[in-house]
């Protein structure tokens, strides 16, 4: 892991229990999706790389201050245009089909079950908190990542949804364990580090997979999700001295 990728040392604690978000994180959208909806709306050019990069920045950007009269999709996409510079109605058109009838998040992170499974190795308990619709014990499943859980909590089922710091704390109750001796991993500035640090999780790990984030203060930043394997071996080795 690079230097710049967190600040130096190990992390402050040392986790009994790791708490992952799921989208953008574990499995990501798939940005040739984004590209043709727009392409068939007459917005040629997007690569997929660059709608992936600029998904990501939609989605935090939504959480700030953009003209009214839309609902969260339609925020996402304002925010999705500006970040490409691309015109605002055929782009939320597009991103709108992308989240309600098109398989948008299909690609499985390349690192989530070796890092996974490398984590239980090294007996941290591992759980879900994530925004979803209902649906995220069947997505787990469609990836085979379900069993590496003890507590999988999914804000509709929950009735709340991230950034309240309740959602995080059902999961930490639901593991009989202080959220200061969790961590939390994901994407999302708002949802995911405001969100966490709320509730009172004891670390923050942020995939910042488009180095998107570097001034965030207060978190250790990871380009890649087997970073994580890294930094909590760092974290038991420093315990065990």
């Amino acid at each position: 892991m690079s230097a710049a990728a967190r600040p130096a040392g190990a992390p402050a604690r040392t986790p009994r229990a790791i708490l992952f978000d799921v989208g953008m994180t574990l499995v990501h959208p798939d940005g040739s999706v984004i590209s043709q909806e727009l392409a068939a709306r007459g917005v040629p050019g997007v690569t997929a790389a660059d709608a992936g990069a600029a998904l990501q920045m939609a989605c935090d950007a939504s959480h700030m201050r953009l003209p009214a009269g839309h609902d969260a999709i339609g925020r996402t996409g304002l925010a999705f245009a500006g970040a490409l510079g691309l015109p605002p109605e055929p782009t939320v058109e597009a991103l709108r089909t992308c989240l309600t009838e098109r398989d948008l998040y299909r690609e499985l992170d390349p690192g989530a079950a070796p890092v996974l499974q490398a984590l239980r190795d090294l007996g941290v308990v591992l759980a879900v908190v994530s925004n979803s619709d209902g649906t995220l014990l069947e997505e787990l499943d469609r990836w085979s990542l379900r069993g590496y859980f003890d507590v999988i909590v999914d804000s509709t089922v929950a009735g709340v949804e991230k950034p309240d710091p309740g959602i995080f704390r059902i999961a930490v109750d639901r593991l009989l364990l202080d959220a200061a001796d969790c961590w939390y991993v994901g994407d999302h500035v708002v949802n995911d580090v405001v969100g966490g640090m709320a509730a009172g999780i004891g670390e923050i790990v942020l995939y910042d997979r488009f180095d998107l984030y570097r001034h965030i203060p207060g978190v250790h930043r990871i380009p890649e999700l087997p970073n994580l394997v890294t930094l909590t071996e760092e974290a038991l080795a420093t315990t065990a001295r």
